[in-house]
């Protein structure tokens, strides 16, 4: 039976050593910029939509 994590939203979080935004899609993690940017989030909706 096939995993269906694609359906939930990606997980937005903060990567403690470099203070990046991290999210993981389809079991890559995806480093976003500094977090807590507004561009950091709009990377991670381009990601996951796009």
């Amino acid at each position: 039976m096939p995993r269906l994590t694609e359906l939930f939203p990606p997980k937005f979080r903060k990567h403690r050593a470099s203070g990046q935004a991290v999210v993981t899609l389809s079991g890559k993690g995806h480093y976003l910029g500094r977090y807590g940017t507004k561009a950091s989030e709009r990377e991670c909706d381009r990601l996951h939509v796009g």
